[in-house]
């Protein structure tokens, strides 16, 4: 077919020569009007026009910003409050978070390492690196033991490792693991696995609203009530992250993400998340004006005109 339509645009030339006289270098261009889409060019008029039209939103959006007198930005193991021009960071993820973190995580590792055409040989390399993260896994059975856990949590850690550490043995003596055997592995984990993530996710939420309730003493209720909260975060939590419901629940949010809190999706740069936040705000007030909705620029502006389209070009025969 490809031949073809390589054949069929040669001979459409030949064709053309042969009754202008002229080569398809040589004719003139029509209008750009009547110019196919793709040979059309912006003029530079209309460029130097919206790039001056973005810097008036970028304008609006700096002004927008001088009018939140507080915010909070949850960033990895801090919060980070703005107010008045001052910044003021807090770490509000406590050690036990992260030790029962990496605890937990050697059941996801295994699998994480394992998972890749079970049944067969795992190959040098991957033998290589269980094996070293088998050496790990030993050597944190050491450091369980320094943490200071109550004497449950501190069995549970020795559990998880100990059945980590058995299962990867095995799978070392037999130089590869079945797909029932791995997943054997992983739930007989789960309920372990699950109570690691609920003792972080409680130390979590405990030492924030410590830390909010502190910062709340010293702001009025107009500073309280304008409050908006930028939750920085990878894209899958998303509206279950941990700290979005915190906030939410505590401003009465109940779909999460509002006008109070805000989730900057792989924006870990402080900045760029409150720029963010000063998009949004624009945005909606933008949305009021234009649309009377004012969420309706929190989507594609071409949402809705696209479904309409499609259904045009679908129904097309």
């Amino acid at each position: 077919m490809r031949f073809q339509w390589v054949v069929g645009v040669a001979v459409l030339g030949l064709v053309a020569v042969g009754t202008s006289g002229m080569s398809p270098a040589e004719k003139p261009k029509p209008p750009a009007a009547e110019q196919p889409a793709a040979e059309q060019k912006v003029p530079d008029e209309l460029l130097a026009l919206n790039a001056a039209g973005r810097a008036m939103y970028a304008g609006g959006r700096t002004r927008e910003l001088s009018l939140v007198p507080v915010v909070i930005i949850v960033s990895g193991d801090d919060l980070v409050l703005r107010k008045n021009g001052k910044r003021t960071v807090a770490k509000v993820i406590p050690a036990e978070y992260h030790a029962q973190k990496a605890v937990a995580h050697t059941a996801l590792a295994l699998f994480s390492h394992l998972a890749f055409e079970p049944g067969r040989p795992l190959g040098e390399e991957r033998v290589k690196e269980l094996k070293e993260y088998q050496a790990l896994m030993t050597a944190a059975g050491a450091g369980v033991e320094k943490f200071g856990y109550d004497p449950d949590t501190l069995a549970r850690q020795k559990r998880i490792l100990g059945r980590s550490l058995e299962f990867a043995a095995k799978v070392l003596q037999a130089g590869k693991v079945s797909g029932d055997d791995l997943n054997t592995f992983c739930r007989a984990s789960r309920p372990d696995v699950l109570a690691n993530a609920t003792a972080a996710a409680k130390a979590q939420l405990v030492a924030t609203h410590k830390q909010v309730s502190e910062w709340r003493k010293d702001m009025t209720a107009e500073e309280w009530a304008a409050l908006t909260v930028i939750v920085t975060g990878p894209q899958t939590p998303r509206a279950e992250n941990a700290a979005v419901q915190y906030f939410a629940r505590l401003f009465g949010e109940s779909t999460g993400e509002g006008r109070r809190v805000v989730y900057a999706e792989s924006l870990y740069d402080e900045d760029k998340a409150v720029n963010l936040l000063g998009t949004l705000r624009l945005d909606g007030k933008l949305s009021v004006a234009v649309f009377g909705d004012p969420f309706r620029m929190y989507r594609d502006l071409l949402a809705d005109i696209t479904r309409t389209a499609l259904d045009d070009i679908f129904a097309a025969p």
